[in-house]
């Protein structure tokens, strides 16, 4: 019988690896602009496969214009944090932005304008955010951001640090010109609910978005929790002793008092 050592380091066949055709994912990969796993001389057949399926399933994963990831990652990480959410018993909230009037954008001064903007309001969204929290590209100008173990409140903060910093700038469209943009965004955050629903999530936050565009674009919407602490007054009215039964107790007080 043959040392199990000697098993597990020996050389795979990759001879019949010559004769899979990679020429059109090496051109899509050199065309998205990343390093050909081709290009090692030193990488036999079955590294150079390896690095091509790695490479191909990073673009799968991303948007080709704003670099973020896409629609298909979201859905992958918003399952997974709502489930993580739901087993640690802690918040999690999704944001939805939309560029607002993205379309008087493209019309009036032409799509690499808008791709422009697009790109640039991507980076400044990924400067303001965690390294644990996901931003994605949901689709057209609209963004997706997830903030894992994040209570409401804070989620909130973050959104309006964004907005006002997006409306703050001055976004360059060529070397003479600059535009004005602003986002609008929906949030919300997950409830106690097994088993955790991501449709849900992101259809309450969807529902906000389109409420902060009616109520007038360039700011924050999101439903306020139902209040669940107990006011100072409703503290009063509980603690408060009876008048009635406090001047009874007196008086069965003095009474004893007088007789001893």
């Amino acid at each position: 019988m043959s040392d199990p050592q000697t098993r597990h380091t020996s050389t795979p066949d990759t001879s019949h690896l010559e004769k899979i055709n990679l020429t059109e994912a090496i051109q899509l990969i050199r065309h998205a602009g990343y390093p050909d796993p081709s290009s090692d001389t030193a990488a036999n057949s079955l590294k150079v496969l390896q690095g091509v399926i790695d490479t191909l399933c990073t673009l799968s994963m991303h948007d080709g214009l704003t670099g973020l990831s896409n629609l298909r990652y979201f859905q992958i990480a918003l399952k997974r944090e709502t489930h993580r959410a739901a087993r640690d018993g802690t918040p999690c909230v999704l944001l939805m932005l939309d560029i607002d009037h993205f379309k008087t954008i493209n019309d009036r001064h032409g799509h690499p304008a808008g791709d422009q903007i697009l790109k640039t309001v991507a980076k400044r969204l990924k400067q303001g955010l965690r390294p644990g929290d996901t931003l994605s590209r949901y689709g057209g100008e609209e963004f997706a951001i997830i903030l894992p173990n994040c209570p409401l409140k804070n989620a909130i903060c973050v959104a309006e640090r964004l907005r006002r910093g997006i409306a703050a700038e001055k976004f360059p469209i060529d070397t003479r010109q600059a535009l004005s943009v602003s986002v609008s965004i929906g949030a919300a955050q997950t409830k106690a609910e097994t088993p955790p629903d991501p449709g849900t999530l992101l259809k309450s936050a969807d529902e906000n978005l389109y409420k902060a565009k009616a109520l007038g674009r360039n700011q924050c919407y999101y439903e306020k929790p139902v209040a669940t602490e107990v006011s100072s007054d409703e503290k009063s009215a509980l603690f408060r002793k009876d008048p009635a039964k406090k001047s009874k107790a007196d008086k069965t007080f003095n009474k004893k008092t007088k007789q001893a």
